[in-house]
């Protein structure tokens, strides 16, 4: 008989969407901003560009927009992480040997060798989450450092003006918060795949449980303490 676990919270599930939503549309309008395709084969002039709100300036709005989504969501996550055990930053422990013999057991799952043990979050999750984290702050202390520029005096500035020239100039903060957005799509891609394949593989509810919160495990998980 199937275990019934509850895993993730209300409050991570929300997080979890919309800081996938506003990921997405803070890529795409960088995109945009980065090479700009008034005249392709789908688009306008620019001369008619203000006709169909595709100006530099509204799209640099919604960029703008979303990255204040994007910072509230994640000073949200770091909220939530008291509240909850489940809901913790959880660091993988790179310096234990559990870690270590965790970590192979879930590559060789991966590459269909054998089956790791039933867990809640595998090492390489945990290690691929942390990541991410670390990516997103990134993403946002270039970004806002970069929209500080035009106000040099200003509170942006002040705050994150520094992370722009650590890195080398405006130039280089570009590159580099360009670069960190195709490592945080390359995460998403993965992401998809590994949870749908384990899904599939194990029928415990890992694509729905962002959903409904719950996990399915025909034994108890090695990690359990992890949520209880």
């Amino acid at each position: 008989m199937l275990k019934r676990i509850f895993v993730f919270s209300a409050s991570l599930r929300i997080w979890h969407w919309i800081n996938f939503l506003a990921i997405m549309v803070l890529f795409f309008t960088g995109l945009y901003i980065g090479t700009p395709y008034f005249t392709t084969s789908s688009g306008y002039e620019a001369t008619y560009a203000y006709d169909k709100n595709i100006t530099m300036g509204f799209i640099r709005f919604i960029h703008f927009s979303a990255g204040y989504v994007l910072l509230f969501s994640f000073l949200f996550r770091l909220f939530i992480a008291f509240f909850r055990k489940g809901d913790r930053l959880f660091i993988p422990k790179f310096w234990t040997i559990e870690y270590w013999q965790g970590l192979k057991e879930t590559i060789m799952e991966y590459l269909f060798i054998r089956e790791h043990r039933p867990m809640i979050r595998n090492p390489l999750a945990r290690t691929a989450y942390f990541s991410v984290y670390l990516m997103i702050f990134f993403m946002i202390a270039t970004g806002f450092g970069m929209y500080g520029l035009s106000d040099p005096d200003g509170f942006w500035a002040s705050l994150f003006g520094w992370v722009v020239w650590s890195l080398g100039g405006e130039f280089e903060a570009h590159y580099w918060h360009h670069i960190v957005a195709w490592l945080i799509i390359l995460f998403f891609v993965l992401h998809v795949y590994f949870v749908s394949r384990e899904d599939f593989s194990h029928k415990n509810g890992e694509v729905s449980s962002m959903f409904n919160g719950v996990k399915f495990f025909e034994k108890e998980p090695v990690d359990i303490d992890d949520v209880k």
